[in-house]
């Protein structure tokens, strides 16, 4: 299709051109994204498929201005290779036009209306894809606390220092040295006296706990069978013993407080994932992996065959470039050293391979999902433990969650999925389910 798509004098569509424009047109909107939000990718010079708009914004942009060079296959509109060289053929041309032409004709005029209501539409729509939106309620919540969080320690401290910031400084410390609440709390006192006396310092490590909760990365700790097998979690969370050896969840003890046997941590994704767009060091990076130009080499796994080949199978998922790819490790460690007694503690990290090379493989972006307690490996069993994990990824794929795109500035519905597992051959058949 050429890009100079209408007649400089009479400033009508060029008919073959405007053929062209209307079979695509047809074979776009038909597709189930494009049915269900009202909205396609502009294949345009100036967006070339990276702005996700609607429709009557691509019938102005493509009139002023043609299609980008080179897109032949309309990969981003539901268009396979394999689809795009059959097409090729006579036979399955008059297909495709027996196909399309009801629509064409049903909608007739369409490229006359274009002329005719151009201006109109560029009026009411031309700033269609600029539109920005206020960030949805939970994302708002966020920021509102990251502004709070700003606020000055003292008055006339050093820039940057913030009662989130002291917190999680505070929090870090606890955690690197192993320091009881006790001792936290004890710090926490004497800074505060030892500052003006207007400094806003959690008192307590209670306080700081509260504070850092508002970031909204939560974590939920699950009893586990002391055999594993089963945890005690969703319609099980009230059960005091196991459904399969019957044996208990918790401990004997004189106290009023139940001690189970053994417990699991579970860190949701969702949040986590939510963040990177929320964020605007990382929000634009997440749609590297769609925006990149390959080489022809496999610098990325979004250059291989298998991540083309579930976009192809799977196009409704792959129209919005923001939704998430994610890979999945676990193994064992022993984390008192070679010399220590002996234990093998199992982390299950998920990492989204959206981001660049550069990026992806970084620790930051590798998040801790699930960290199953020994003392012994957990084997057969390792199913057991991922279930909160394979509930949430299935609640990503089927609905997905409201999220903010701060370098759009839009709500969008980020999907999920699991493309992957990274592993070594025992940690591989055991999340296959092949090892005893």
């Amino acid at each position: 299709m050429d890009k100079h798509s209408y007649d400089p004098v009479t400033g009508q569509l060029i008919e073959e051109f405007a053929k062209g424009f209307e079979e695509f047109m047809a074979f776009a909107t038909r597709q189930e994204l494009a049915m269900e939000s009202g909205k396609i990718y502009c294949p345009c010079p100036t967006c070339r498929n990276r702005r996700f708009v609607y429709i009557k914004t691509v019938w102005n942009h493509i009139y002023r201005s043609g299609f980008m060079p080179g897109y032949k296959i309309w990969y981003s509109h539901g268009e396979s290779e394999e689809m795009a060289y059959t097409n090729a053929s006579a036979s399955s041309s008059n297909r495709i036009e027996a196909e399309i032409r009801p629509e064409v004709e049903e909608n007739r005029g369409t490229v006359q209306m274009v002329n005719d209501a151009f201006r109109e539409n560029v009026a009411l729509f031309g700033e269609e894809e600029n539109r920005i939106e206020e960030p949805n309620l939970e994302a708002r919540k966020f920021f509102d606390m990251l502004d709070a969080a700003k606020n000055e320690l003292y008055k006339g401290c050093r820039e940057g220092i913030s009662p989130l910031s002291s917190a999680t400084e505070l929090m870090s410390i606890k955690t690197d040295f192993n320091l009881p609440e006790d001792c936290v709390d004890r710090l926490s006192d004497w800074a505060r006296r030892m500052l003006p006396e207007d400094n806003l310092l959690a008192a307590s490590y209670y306080e700081v706990q509260k504070l850092v909760a508002g970031l909204g990365l939560p974590y939920q700790m699950i009893d586990v069978c002391v055999d594993n097998c089963m945890i005690f979690w969703r319609e099980d969370k009230n059960r005091s013993t196991c459904r399969f050896c019957r044996k208990p969840r918790y401990q004997e003890t004189e106290g009023r407080v139940c001690i189970p046997y053994k417990r699991m941590w579970y860190l949701p994704i969702s949040e986590r994932l939510k963040r990177l767009y929320q964020s605007e060091r990382t929000a634009e990076s997440m749609r590297w992996h769609a925006e990149h130009t390959s080489n022809g080499e496999i610098v990325h796994p979004s250059d291989a065959k298998a991540w083309k080949h579930f976009q192809e199978v799977y196009p409704s998922f792959a129209y919005e470039r923001r939704n998430v790819y994610l890979g999945l490790s676990t193994d064992g460690f022993n984390p008192f050293g070679k010399h220590g007694r002996q234990y093998s503690l199992w982390p299950v990290i998920v990492t989204p391979y959206n981001l660049p090379p550069s990026l992806c493989m970084k620790r930051v972006f590798l998040f801790l999902s699930i960290l199953i307690p020994g003392p012994a490996n957990p084997k057969r069993s390792l199913d057991v433990f991922l279930q909160p994990l394979i509930h949430e990824l299935q609640m990503l794929w089927d609905h997905g969650v409201e999220v903010f795109d701060v370098s759009c500035q839009q709500n969008f519905t980020m999907r999920a999925v699991l493309m992957w597992t990274i592993s070594d051959f025992p940690a591989y058949g055991m999340l296959s389910g092949w090892s005893m």
